[in-house]
This record gives structure tokens, C-alpha cells and sequence, in this order.
């Protein structure tokens, strides 16, 4: 099979990536920027079927040009502004990159590759704030975002059922709810912990950490299974679906940083950061994937202790004597 990744330099990017090669799919893509090709220097051999394109999603020519090229059999679009205090802060570029470039996306195989499948890559955040009488949250719950980045991922989502409907291209939407493990960046919630924390234990930091809120609960999958599951909807998924990521456990961010901390070693404090506080906050956000899982028969199959572990080594292997990070939010 032929993929092409949109995002291949990203967190879950570059998991993909490793994954289609392991199982043998021909793998072409773009990244964002010419120096972040390096980092596809990591992945397993036989590599990229030809070299990355480095394409801005919000540039249509660019991306026709680079479907056109590649003719691939499944597209999956996870380029994208991911960073929600990002989107935020420039709610036009979250709107231009996840809306605006899926729609340069879906043209792209509409006109170059009218027979190839389109998995795209959402987020729950469009979910919105939802009532604990209707958690877990299903796919037939109305998508009423609070943030900017879940609005521009709705967005995305409603210009994907255009094209699938009106269009006739084959799109699968998947709504990922909150994913971490080896590689995310520092600014995530789990990676900065994971990052502080060591730093407490090397003695580079000290042992009281800047937090936002700790009570949220919220939905965390290994991005390894996250990934995994793009797969199996691209294989098993049927058009025009929507299917949620998750594994349908909640956990507090307390909870997370109190299980880092006991992998890590350390006992801390805490105090609290009002800059890293999201504004709409939404107190609890836990999905369920049976959809998902009657269509293809995904589920988690890697522990949180062991996503926590790989969080830790991760972080033991990128943390230098830096000072905390102030981008982290909860």
C-alpha cells in the first residue's frame, strides 16, 4: 500500500510513520519546515519511498502537487496548529492551517487521486464541555467546541463530510482524544511533567513545580496505540464514518503527575500557576471507542505504566539543565 502522511516530522507523525514502514507500506509526505527533515532520519529501513516534500498545508498548489506526485492509496492528513494556547493566540492560523489545508487536502485527492481513502485526524476538543450525565462521550455528540483549536478541527471535520458527501471522496474522521508517550514535546502536559521531574531528580530544578490546575480529568492514550488505530481505520474504518480514539479511562492531571513522580523517584510540591491555566476549561473529557472497535477491532494494548516509563526515558534522554517550561497547560 501506498501512504502518505501529511505531518510526518509531528509527535504522532513520526509514530506512523515507523509503524506503516514496520508493516510494509510504501511511505511518502510532507513536513513543515526544511529543518525538520532530520528527524525522519530515525525511521526504520527500507525509509521514505522518496524524499519528504517540505509543504504548508494552507498552500493548495503545493499540496496538489505533492498528492499528485506520490498517488497514494491512503492519505493521512495530521498536519496541523496542535497546540490549543497556540490556536488561541492566532485564532486565523489555527483556522488557515486545520481547516483551510484539510480543504487543500481533500482537493488534492479529489483531483489527483480520486481513488485514494482520506483519514483524517480531528480532536475531542471539538467535543466541547460535556455533562457528566453523557460521558463517555460518543460520536453522536453534537460538536460544540468551547476553544479555538477545537473549533477549527470542527471545521475541518464539517469541510471533510462536504467532500465525502458531495464529492464522493473517501474520508474516515477520527475525533483522538488526549495522547502522550516518547517524543511529545515539553509544552504537553505529561512530557513537561516528565521533563520537570527529572530535572528535580538530577537536582538542576528545584523540588517545588509551577502548575495550572490539577482536578481535570481527562482521556489518555500511548500515542503508539493513537496510531495504531489510524491504521485500522484505514483498513477496516468504512467511509464516511467518525470514529473516537481513547482508551475510556479517566485520569486527573493530578493523578499523572503523582504517577510520573513515583517513576521518577521524587517527592514534590506543587504550586499553582494561574498562566498556565486554560481559559472554558472543561472539567472532564472521556470518550468511548466501541464504534472504533466493532468497525476494526482496535483497542489500547499498551499499559499506562509503560507509557509513563517511556515518558520518563524520553525525558531522560532530552532534559538538560534547563529552567521550567512556562508553556505547559492543563
Amino acid at each position: 500500500m501506498r501512504a502518505f502522511v501529511t505531518g510526518l516530522d509531528g509527535f504522532a507523525g513520526a509514530h506512523l510513520a515507523a509503524l506503516l514502514l514496520a508493516h510494509g507500506w510504501a511511505l511518502h509526505g510532507t513536513v513543515r519546515r526544511p529543518a525538520r527533515l532530520a528527524r525522519l532520519a530515525s525511521l526504520p529501513a527500507p525509509g521514505l519511498a522518496a524524499p519528504a516534500r517540505v509543504v504548508d498545508v494552507t498552500d493548495a498548489a503545493a499540496v496538489a502537487a505533492a498528492v499528485a506526485a506520490a498517488q497514494p492509496e491512503v492519505l493521512f492528513h495530521l498536519a496541523g496548529l496542535t497546540f490549543v494556547p497556540d490556536a488561541a493566540a492566532d485564532p486565523g492560523a489555527a483556522f488557515r492551517v486545520n481547516a483551510l489545508g484539510a480543504l487543500h487536502v481533500l482537493a488534492a485527492v479529489h483531483r489527483h487521486a480520486p481513488r485514494c481513502r482520506v483519514v483524517l485526524v480531528g480532536s475531542a476538543d471539538a467535543y466541547g464541555a460535556v455533562e457528566a450525565t453523557a460521558l463517555p462521550v460518543r460520536e453522536i455528540r453534537p460538536l460544540q467546541p468551547l476553544s479555538a483549536y477545537g473549533a477549527s478541527k470542527a471545521a475541518a471535520e464539517l469541510v471533510a463530510e462536504q467532500w465525502q458527501r458531495g464529492m464522493g471522496v473517501d474520508v474516515v474522521r477520527l475525533r483522538p482524544f488526549n495522547h502522550t508517550g516518547p517524543g511529545q514535546r515539553p509544552d504537553f502536559v505529561c512530557a513537561d511533567f516528565a521533563r520537570q521531574l527529572v530535572a528535580v531528580a538530577r537536582g538542576v530544578q528545584p523540588v517545588r513545580l509551577r502548575v495550572g490546575d490539577l482536578t481535570p480529568v481527562r482521556d489518555f492514550t500511548d500515542v503508539r496505540d493513537v496510531v495504531a488505530a489510524y491504521v485500522a481505520a484505514a483498513e477496516r474504518g468504512a467511509s464516511g464514518a467518525v470514529y473516537n480514539v481513547c482508551s475510556g479511562v479517566g485520569r486527573s492531571i493530578r493523578s499523572v503527575l503523582d504517577d510520573l513522580a513515583a517513576a521518577v523517584g521524587v517527592t514534590v510540591e506543587v504550586e499553582g500557576d494561574p498562566t498556565r491555566t486554560r481559559p472554558n476549561r472543561v472539567p472532564c473529557l472521556v470518550g468511548s471507542a466501541e464504534a472504533l472497535h466493532t468497525a476494526t477491532g482496535w483497542a489500547p494494548t499498551i499499559t499506562w505504566a509503560q507509557t509513563v516509563a517511556d515518558l520518563v526515558r524520553s525525558a531522560e534522554g532530552a532534559t538538560t539543565a534547563a529552567p521550567p517550561s512556562d508553556a505547559a497547560r492543563q
